[in-house]
């Protein structure tokens, strides 16, 4: 799917599309209560361009790659690009910036080494996709007898010289590569529907017993239509029950039947669904999205009511029905669809919306019109000049 439909679209998107595409998705966000999203794409400057318009913050890592993929010609331009995004005056926008290698598999080791020594000078965050598909691993093996991991700590990458490395998916990282991680500077992104669309769950229990610090993510809109993070959450929540459900236990039931096989497959379930009670706790689930994602990037903290802190502040009606009765307005944040009783939202000191009219006042406005406008017609001129 990413090599042979999104790179062949990406390849005819233009630095408008691209623009015009982050501010619609941005409108997405804030409407499903996001005031700060991590974006790793294609010419960076013109997806902060389009953050930036919708008011949004976030953290942009502009696609880093030189060995195969649409933005292969134009690494160098991107590297400048990130330090550009760096600025003062991005941040008085709300905008920081990251590195963004896209994955093992499309970017060389001399790339890698700029990205280190710049990451090293700067201090900046580096946002990567590691080992995300089958086909990546089999490349880190066949160039280089090896995980991509692995690869990544023989290249330095993985070293202190990189102060804060997100690396998203970790679908193929085993145990070994596990302890390869630091708990101080890295942290591991899961995007659960995504990953059932393009290959299988990562193993965030191993990823919890390791001690890795892991954040949950929406990845993109093309992954799966909605950029609500809280429907991940309610994902999370569900693993408990998954080992089970793919467990031998099961297989065995499914081949032949019989109460005994039942039982067994019954206690295997119970006995996950309490080794793993806590994950559907509130401050386990929202720390996936309050917590470790407001301390990655040194400049842009977030998730927080503290000096220092970006003032991002969103306001519940706690007696709206999707949050009734009230009483436990966490496990409603956690667990529920709550955007019908978002009141408003202040992203960097600003309100979004109205207060009581959030959601209306934004798809009213004249900015959020010509947004969708723009967007519907550029996507349908990308998929035209792309044969798609």
């Amino acid at each position: 799917m990413v090599e042979d439909l999104f790179f062949k679209v990406e390849s005819s998107l233009e630095v408008g599309d691209a623009e015009a595409l982050a501010r619609w998705g941005a409108y997405e966000s804030l409407l499903c209560g996001v005031g700060m999203v991590w974006d790793h794409y294609y010419h960076g400057e013109a997806v902060a361009s389009g953050l930036s318009q919708a008011g949004i913050s976030a953290v942009v890592a502009p696609t880093l790659q030189d060995i195969t993929g649409p933005g292969a010609h134009m690494w160098a331009e991107q590297l400048d690009a990130t330090e550009r995004l760096a600025s003062a005056s991005w941040a008085e926008r709300g905008i920081w910036s990251a590195f963004g290698p896209h994955a093992t598999d499309t970017v060389s080791a001399d790339l890698w080494g700029e990205i280190v020594g710049r990451a090293s000078a700067t201090g900046l965050p580096v946002h990567a996709h590691v080992a995300q598909s089958i086909e990546e691993y089999e490349r880190a093996f066949e160039r280089h007898g090896c995980s991509p991991v692995e690869w990544l700590e023989r290249l330095g990458a993985l070293g202190e010289d990189v102060a804060s490395f997100l690396l998203v998916h970790g679908i193929f990282v085993s145990r070994e590569d596990l302890a390869r991680l630091s708990p101080e500077r890295h942290t591991l992104g899961f995007c659960p529907y995504s990953q059932l669309i393009f290959s299988l769950p990562a193993d965030v229990a191993a990823w919890q017993e390791s001690g890795i610090p892991w954040v949950v993510a929406t990845d993109c809109a093309a992954s799966n239509d909605a950029m609500t993070v809280q429907k991940e959450l309610r994902f999370v929540a569900g693993l408990r029950a998954m080992g089970a459900a793919h467990s031998v236990q099961r297989e065995s039931f499914t081949q032949g039947g019989g109460l005994e096989a039942a039982r067994a497959l019954a206690t295997r379930r119970a006995r996950e669904y309490e080794e793993r009670r806590g994950w559907a706790d509130s401050s386990f689930l929202l720390e996936r999205v309050w917590g470790a994602p407001g301390r990655m990037h040194p400049e842009a903290r977030a998730g927080a009511l503290e000096p220092g802190a970006l003032a991002n502040l969103a306001v519940w009606d706690v007696e709206h029905p999707s949050m009734w009765p009230g009483d436990r307005p966490l496990r409603a944040l956690s667990m529920g669809d709550t955007a019908g009783a978002l009141q408003n939202l202040m992203v960097t000191g600003r309100w979004r919306g109205e207060h009581g009219d959030y959601a209306g006042s934004i798809t009213r406005s004249p900015e959020y019109r010509e947004a969708r406008d723009e967007a519907t017609a550029r996507l349908r001129a990308l998929f035209s000049r792309a044969g798609v």
